[in-house]
């Protein structure tokens, strides 16, 4: 099957879930509304991303770098 031009690549995900106080929500929401994140998704993968790099752990799919 042919991609479409212009389409961007597409990587496999998974979903995570886990429970938070209603203070670090707040906190977290406050972040994002100040303009730096489009939604909670956008702002963990940032935080992951930033984790996974402080310890030397390189990802195998670059493209996650560029988002």
């Amino acid at each position: 099957m042919d991609e479409k031009k212009g389409k961007r690549k597409r990587w496999e995900t998974t979903v995570i879930s886990g429970r938070i106080s209603i203070n670090m929500k707040n906190a977290v929401v406050d972040i994002i509304e100040s303009g730096k994140y489009v939604d909670i998704t956008d702002y963990l993968r940032d935080l992951i991303r930033k984790d996974l790099e402080a310890r030397g752990i390189k990802l195998e799919n670059e493209i996650t770098s560029a988002y």
